[in-house]
């Protein structure tokens, strides 16, 4: 079946119409996963990216959204959207001089978040986000993906505590 054709140069292409991606019916552990997502993941900006995808069992691309989502927010609060990845997370949460920081850093406590979590936003853009992007269907499992979903919310929380230090 055609949805429509074009006739071009004395010739007509026709055009296949688009075919719907069947997904299996829902199952009880795929609902059971959906109602833990809803419960877990409340981070406007990490739910709008997800959600559907999380449900419709795209496990691997919800969490993938995700992360591109906590790296969108750092990128535009810091101002360097020109940046991605553990490039930009290095440069904005440098212990030494942070563009984006928790706090004055003046006890050795406060010196120790900035510098934990540099390492935390820089590990999970390579050791989840680059996966991921590179590799087909890295996350198969829902309970995996609901773990890296909280991570990259708790993320996002604690990126909307910082203050810019432009």
């Amino acid at each position: 079946e055609y949805l429509f054709e074009l006739g071009v140069a004395r010739g007509v292409i026709s055009l296949p119409a688009p075919r719907m991606l069947a997904l299996g019916a829902p199952t009880a552990e795929s609902a059971e996963s959906a109602n833990i997502f809803t419960q877990i993941v409340v981070e406007p900006e990490i739910v709008l990216v997800s959600r559907d995808l999380f449900v419709s069992g795209h496990y691997s691309h919800a969490v993938q959204e995700a992360y591109k989502a906590v790296e969108k927010f750092v990128a535009e609060k810091s101002c360097k959207t020109d940046l991605s990845g553990t490039t930009l997370m290095e440069l904005v949460f440098s212990p030494k001089a942070p563009l984006l920081s928790w706090t004055e850093q003046r006890s050795q406590s406060e010196k120790d978040e900035q510098a934990g979590y540099h390492r935390i936003y820089s590990g999970v853009m390579l050791g989840i986000r680059n996966p991921i992007i590179h590799e087909f269907n890295w996350v198969q499992e829902p309970d995996v993906a609901l773990e890296l979903l909280a991570l990259a919310q708790h993320l996002l929380r604690k990126g909307k505590l910082t203050t810019a230090r432009l």
